[in-house]
C-alpha cells in the first residue's frame, strides 16, 4: 500500500533522490548553475544507496531520469517529437523527482542523466 508520498519513499528527496543540489560532492545551494554543478562532480550515484520505497525499489526518484515509451502531447509542438520521461535525474531539480512529475525530452535525444527501466505488464 502507497503511503502517498511526495517523492518514491519518502516527502525528503534528501533521503531518497540525488538531484543537481545533492548528486555531488557537496550539498549546493543558490539557483542552479552548472559551472557550479560540474565543479561539484555532480555525477550519476550507484543504485541503492538511497533509500528504498514501501515496495524495496529505489532510485524511482531522482539519480537517472526514465525515458518512457509513451509520447508527450504537447499542444505547442504536436506530437510525436518528445517521449515523457518520469523519475527526474541528477542534473534536474527537485520538483522533477517528485511522482506526479512528467516531463518531456527529445525521441531521439540522450543525456547524461538519462536512462530507462525495463518492465514487463502483467498479461
Amino acid at each position: 500500500m502507497s503511503a502517498n508520498y511526495l517523492y518514491s519513499g519518502s516527502n525528503d528527496a534528501n533521503e531518497v533522490a540525488w538531484y543537481w543540489r545533492n548528486a555531488g560532492d557537496q550539498y549546493l545551494s543558490g539557483d542552479w548553475n552548472w559551472p557550479a554543478i560540474e565543479n561539484n562532480h555532480d555525477r550519476t550515484q550507484s543504485v541503492g544507496s538511497r533509500k528504498s520505497n514501501e515496495l524495496g525499489l529505489y532510485d524511482m526518484s531522482g539519480n537517472v531520469r526514465e525515458w518512457c515509451w509513451d509520447w508527450f502531447e504537447d499542444t505547442e509542438y504536436g506530437s510525436g517529437l518528445f517521449r515523457a520521461v518520469r523519475g527526474g535525474g541528477w542534473m534536474g531539480d527537485v520538483v522533477s523527482s517528485e511522482l506526479t512529475y512528467r516531463g518531456k525530452f527529445e525521441a531521439s535525444g540522450m543525456g547524461p542523466d538519462q536512462g530507462f527501466r525495463v518492465v514487463r505488464n502483467g498479461d
